[in-house]
């Protein structure tokens, strides 16, 4: 692995892990995208290798202006459009080009991003009920770049070491507390909510998701609790003031660290009922043991490389009979383009280096593999794309107040995009959501557990 690391290659190990759980056939677009790069970066230097020998060096430049050429007049030959129906253009030259084609989605992200367009509507609106009218989901040059780059220790945001992973949280996590709260509102809660109903507020349906994840881990008055990359410590505070727990967050972020520790003392929970730990997950102190161990959307920032070294260590810290709550974003098997670009939307401007997010098949082979028996999976995708829609009408109506414009607009038009399209890629399945129960596969294990009057109970209530 030191030597892999070396050579850049873990970083493009990564994004092919990724690429290669998301296909079912060759012709996919992860395929098509892992192929041409790994074809057609090679032939273009060999191409150069021939031209020269053969012709001479000066004929070399025929290469690259061919190439040029064959990607701005065929490869981005995209069909007639009335973009203009839906997007405003500011820059001349991006109108005479797209403003009566479709535009590719990511050079749309980028002009859109620099101010050069603007959506004629509602973003969320436009992309919901027009998108496929002016939107081409081919991809462009940039993306390419970007994909090559992840095989550079210098700008690939898939290495996995703890320097590398607490500078990947810092940057995405510590950009502000005021920031997070003009969308997630003030249980400040950057996780899927659970609506039992769709009237319910965003507000309700955090709750709901706080009572069930505590009542999926059978949480009761005493049991210790670990909450693995645990946010602004929302759910910790809660399994100790609601269900008696004395539950320990672990977050690598240091300013939600200071928030959690901060809201800890006005709710008079001392250390011993719920405490704050600023480490990564590997730097938990060996020895600890809970009787429930969580990763509420935590996993997907551990890696493929490291998802059985992250398995591992909980299996060490959970008890022979204790129970592990997963919550993990998942992408679509057998994506299409449009499903593609989203992913490599999140990876490129949202967050870079979560590239654990897989279909569901690879998380309970991991959890399998790392000697866990999985009990249950609950696809919760629709609750994600709910929770979203509320995070986008919250992030509009707080954008023309101070404490969001202190922050760039070029963020900002960021996260209102990010956030519109996200609620129609978890709604549509591009994208989804997952809850999973798991357990040391242990023949001892108290199996009866699921089958109490209790849990039936709780259960019940639940559905």
């Amino acid at each position: 692995m030191g030597l892999f690391n070396i050579l850049g290659l873990s970083g493009a190990a990564e994004k092919i892990g990724v690429g290669l759980t998301m296909a079912n056939k060759w012709t996919d677009p992860p395929i098509q995208i892992i192929l041409s790069i790994a074809i057609g970066f090679p032939a273009f230097v060999l191409a150069h290798i021939f031209v020269a020998y053969t012709f001479g060096v000066l004929y070399t430049t025929i290469i690259p202006l061919s190439a040029y050429a064959y990607y701005q007049y065929v490869f981005l030959s995209t069909p007639p459009a009335d973009t203009e129906a839906f997007l405003s253009f500011k820059d001349e030259v991006l109108k005479k080009r797209w403003g009566s084609r479709k535009i590719p989605m990511h050079i749309l992200v980028e002009a859109f991003l620099d101010g050069q367009v603007a959506f004629n509507g509602d973003v969320l609106e436009t992309l919901d009920k027009h998108r496929d009218e002016f939107i081409d989901w081919r991809p462009n040059w940039s993306l390419f770049v970007f994909l090559v780059q992840q095989a550079l220790p210098a700008t690939s945001s898939s290495f996995k070491n703890v320097k590398a992973t607490t500078k990947e949280i810092a940057d995405h996590y510590d950009r502000g507390d005021d920031f997070f709260a003009a969308f997630l509102g003030p249980m400040m809660i950057y996780t899927s909510a659970y609506f039992n109903g769709t009237d319910q507020t965003l507000e309700q349906a955090q709750e709901n998701k706080l009572n069930l994840i505590c009542e999926k881990l059978h949480l009761k008055p005493g049991h210790t609790m670990l909450d693995i990359g645990c946010g602004w410590g929302t759910l910790v505070r809660h399994a100790a003031s609601r269900f008696g727990a004395r539950s320990t967050g672990v977050t690598l972020s240091k300013e939600g660290a200071r928030w959690c520790r901060e809201q800890n003392e006005a709710a008079n929970l001392s250390c011993e009922q719920c405490d704050i730990m600023h480490c990564d997950y590997r730097e938990i102190p060996v020895g600890k043991r809970f009787n429930a161990i969580s990763a509420v959307e935590m996993a997907e920032h551990v890696g493929i490389a490291n998802f059985q070294l992250f398995l591992g260590n909980v299996r060490d810290m959970l008890e022979d009979d204790g129970l592990f709550f997963m919550q993990v974003a998942g992408l679509r098997k057998g994506s299409n383009w449009q499903d593609t670009q989203w992913g490599l939307f999140m990876s490129r401007y949202i967050f870079p280096g979560a590239d654990a997010s897989t279909p569901l098949y690879w998380y309970t082979q991991q959890c399998e593999m790392a000697g866990f028996e999985v009990h249950s999976v609950e696809n919760i995708g629709r609750h994600y794309s709910h929770t979203l829609k509320a995070w986008y009408f919250n992030f509009l109506a707080n954008r023309s107040k101070e404490q969001v414009r202190a922050y760039p607009e070029r963020l900002c038009r960021l996260w209102e995009l990010f956030l519109a399209w996200s609620v129609i890629a978890a709604g549509q399945g591009s994208a989804t959501c997952y809850q999973i129960i798991c357990h040391k596969n242990k023949y001892t294990f108290p199996r009866d557990n699921f089958c109490s009057k209790e849990i039936a109970q709780k259960r019940t209530k639940l559905l």
